[in-house]
């Protein structure tokens, strides 16, 4: 029913235009040039309405103003409600401009895309293709068309409006245009006119990362057609460009496969032997070594050996190794295999073989540089076999006798973390503090202080856990050192000794400012609440005397000589093909594809700090939230900086405030503050309303389908379909229900909520007993890591949004 009323809705509007609407007037043609920045748009203006529950405004308004308002319904998810504005725009027929009327009709094909309505989307598009010729959007009507009949499985007339559109704009993205173009033949059954088109999208320009998936697409449907030369043709062109090992050597495999099944047994061995040479520590390796024993090819032992521990095979490695031991004489042998076979001896259940070949390492092979790991080994093979006092003693023998080894303060940390896990904590401490004087600058002597100074605040000695912190903080950095001058300052405020405690404190602040433990130390500093609203909010800002400070900024820091605005693209990224096919990928919606572009130039330009801001920008004009958050971080980075220390404009396009006006009906509504629902988005999907997740979390605040479907209960929520997140406002008042309530469980404790949000109440109302209240105990009671750094990060979050908006 629900489809239906859209779909008259759509109908109705359809009419309008062709009955009542006529062209007064073509757009002139103009460059794709950029406005002037302007920060995030935060409100509309206060005719229009700003919540799809208001009534629509008038058709009086001009339309203008409802295009501005439907666009922005558009963006929300409104998509009902958009269609309704650009219906009044429609209706105004001769009223209304030419390019208004245009923009209504163009919106509505949009809104119908974006509801997956593709016969409405279609007839719209139609319409539009009719009636505005002229319209410099028309090439991107003939793509969104052919896109909404593969949607119908209208193959031929996707394959007409695509040929149309390359004919119309050759030359952008072609390679995804032929692609989907090879996408109808296939499904036509037309073959070689698939692969024709395939081939063309191929040869065609596109970022690395989709070339590759479509030459792996390319090589099945060759393999498919039993054209295994063809195919490997492909995989050779993956392989002459891609540089990660693991994906190389899936794609080699591949290569040797299709050569093999298609009869090419001498090259397909021959592939299948460097692939198990090349690549030990890979599956891939395994089933090739298979394919060679399978085919009678000798392998050597050693690989044999490295090749079944790495996938798993320990019997098989052992067997291995044993043989190659029996055929060689000990100086031929490396002491990295007696390493493996100690280690593949632990995993079948055989300790003392293990110790035993752990011990061939260290009579054997004294200078060897895996002389250290061989004794850690034997005592983690005690520790494994139950045997802590002897696991303790062999690694305290490593300290003891072999200090001089890299590996000795490795096995402090272990015989410390023993004695901790076994209820002798005065002995661990002891062990830290030996580990922190004889190896100050290693990792595990930072670890042990921090271990040692949790374990005595846990057991109440308070002394000695403050030591441990300050210990800690004089040899850390970033956010370990926050945490560590944090806990002194804490400590130091229960003993009553202020001045320590603000120093500490102070410094914790400075540490690392964006972090959780910066953030807490300034909230404790100034006496506020964990997660403490502001007293004002303010989303609007003076943006042209922002953007010069920002520019004079950019200017003192990265002594940029360039005269003028720095904001506006330069000639070269104007002239780069990944932001050309990006940006008309964009444009039609391709959302996905143009991401995967936006990506591969976001790497290139990571320390490049102006072209950064200047996509930054460019990508927030035309909605590409994700890779303008990106691009401002990146500035920030190459500034060695913090967010807080960068400029407002800057920091805030890091942080950036989008779908203001439904984040600030929903907060309202529950009585949250909306700058905690910010921090909560921006960690989850980093604005991007088309983020999924492993387990089915979807839209801007990630829900999951099961807690999606309780949701929509508690709201009544109409014909819900978990899909229906993807619409910003709607996973924006799930997400706001779900933490409302989640305050309300836990009465207003913020870090609780966020966890339950996160783990779920049931291990959170675990935390808080534990924690007996304390928030900075709380943190360290969360028992689950991921969630703990959930929690801490979306704190040191909200402390920025609360310092870029807060008044």
């Amino acid at each position: 029913m629900r489809r239906m009323f859209k779909s008259s809705l759509l109908l109705l509007a359809l009419l309008w235009l062709v009955s009542a609407c006529t062209l007064t007037q073509a757009p002139e043609d103009q460059p794709n040039v950029i406005i002037a920045p302007n920060e995030t748009q935060i409100a509309l203006d206060a005719t229009l309405t700003r919540q799809a529950q208001l009534p629509t405004p008038t058709a009086t308004l001009a339309p203008d103003v409802l295009l501005l308002s439907a666009d922005r319904k558009l963006l929300n998810g409104y998509y009902e409600a958009a269609v309704g504005e650009y219906e009044q725009v429609l209706a105004q027929g001769d009223y209304a401009p030419g390019d208004a009327l245009g923009a209504a009709a163009f919106g509505l094909a949009r809104a119908a895309l974006r509801e997956g309505l593709f016969e409405d989307a279609a007839n719209a598009l139609t319409i539009f293709i009719d009636q505005f010729p002229q319209d410099e959007r028309v090439p991107q009507a003939y793509f969104l068309r052919g896109d909404a009949f593969l949607g119908l499985s209208r193959w031929e007339n996707a394959i007409a409006d695509f040929e149309i559109y390359l004919q119309a704009r050759p030359g952008l993205i072609d390679s995804y245009v032929y692609e989907r173009v090879g996408d109808a033949q296939l499904a036509l059954g037309q073959f070689d006119q698939a692969v024709t088109s395939y081939q063309a999208s191929a040869n065609a320009d596109r970022g690395l990362v989709p070339q590759l998936i479509l030459r792996e697409k390319l090589a099945q449907l060759y393999i498919s057609a039993e054209q295994p030369a063809q195919a490997v043709a492909q995989y050779d062109a993956i392989l002459s460009v891609a540089r990660n090992a693991p994906y190389r050597a899936s794609i080699a495999y591949a290569a040797a496969q299709a050569m093999l099944n298609g009869g090419d047994v001498t090259s397909g061995l021959a592939r299948m032997q460097q692939v198990f040479e090349q690549y030990p520590d890979r599956p891939e390796a395994y089933q090739a070594m298979q394919a060679l024993d399978q085919n009678g090819v000798t392998i050597d032992l050693f690989q044999r050996g490295q090749v079944s521990y790495s996938f798993g095979d320990y019997v098989g490695a052992i067997d291995a190794y044993n043989t190659y031991s029996a055929q060689h004489p000990l100086t031929e042998i490396p002491p990295q295999m007696f390493l493996q076979l100690g280690r593949a001896y632990r995993e079948v259940g055989n300790p003392a073989a293990a110790i035993t070949a752990f011990q061939s390492v260290v009579d054997q092979y004294p200078t060897s540089n895996v002389f250290g790991d061989a004794l850690l080994e034997q005592g983690r093979t005690y520790f494994l076999s139950g045997e802590i006092p002897a696991a303790i003693d062999q690694y305290m023998r490593i300290a003891d006798t072999y200090a001089y080894l890299p590996q000795a303060a490795e096995a402090l940390w272990r015989a410390g973390y023993l004695y901790g896990t076994n209820d002798q904590p005065d002995l661990a401490a002891a062990l830290f503090e030996r580990l922190a004087q004889e190896h100050p600058d290693t990792e595990q002597a930072r670890d042990g202080l921090l271990l040692a100074a949790n374990a005595s605040l846990q057991t109440g000695n308070l002394g000695a856990a403050e030591r441990f912190y300050a210990a800690l903080a004089a040899t850390a950095t970033g956010g370990i050192q926050a945490e560590a001058y944090l806990n002194v300052g804490r400590l130091a405020l229960q003993r009553g000794d202020t001045g320590i405690a603000n120093q500490a404190l102070q410094q914790a602040a400075q540490a690392a400012p964006d972090s959780y433990f910066s953030a807490r130390a300034r909230d404790i500093t100034e006496g506020q609440a964990p997660f403490a609203p502001p007293a004002e909010y303010r989303f609007q800002f003076d943006d042209a005397a922002e953007v010069a400070q920002a520019e004079t900024w950019l200017r003192q820091t990265f002594a940029i000589a360039q005269e003028g605005t720095l904001w506006q693209l330069a000639p070269t990224l104007q002239s780069d093909p990944r932001l050309i096919r990006g940006t008309e990928l964009w444009g039609v919606a391709a959302y996905d594809e143009a991401r995967a572009e936006f990506d591969d130039l976001l790497n290139t330009t990571e320390t490049d700090a102006l072209a950064s801001y200047q996509l930054a920008i460019y990508w927030r004009q035309i909605g590409a939230y994700q890779a303008s958050i990106q691009a401002a971080a990146n500035v920030i980075g190459a500034a060695k900086i913090s967010t807080i220390e960068a400029p407002p404009y800057i920091a805030r396009m890091r942080y950036p405030v989008y779908y203001l006006d439904v984040v600030q009906t929903e907060a309202a509504k529950y009585g949250i503050d909306p700058l905690l629902l910010f921090a909560l988005i921006r960690h989850e999907s980093l604005f991007d309303t088309n983020a999924t997740a492993a387990a089915g979390e979807k839209g801007l605040t990630q829900v999951i389908p099961s807690t999606g479907e309780y949701i929509a209960q508690q709201l009544n929520w109409p014909d819900y379909e978990h899909s229906v997140l993807f619409r910003p406002y709607a996973s924006i008042a799930f997400g706001a229900y779900y933490l409302q309530e989640q305050l309300a469980r836990f009465d207003n404790n913020v870090p609780a909520a966020v966890s339950a949000y996160n783990a779920g109440p049931g291990r959170a109302v675990q935390w808080v007993a534990l924690s007996g209240g304390d928030p900075d105990l709380f943190i360290s009671a969360i028992a689950i890591d991921s969630t703990r750094t959930y929690v801490t990060r979306i704190y040191g979050y909200h402390a920025i949004y609360r310092a870029l908006y807060g008044i």
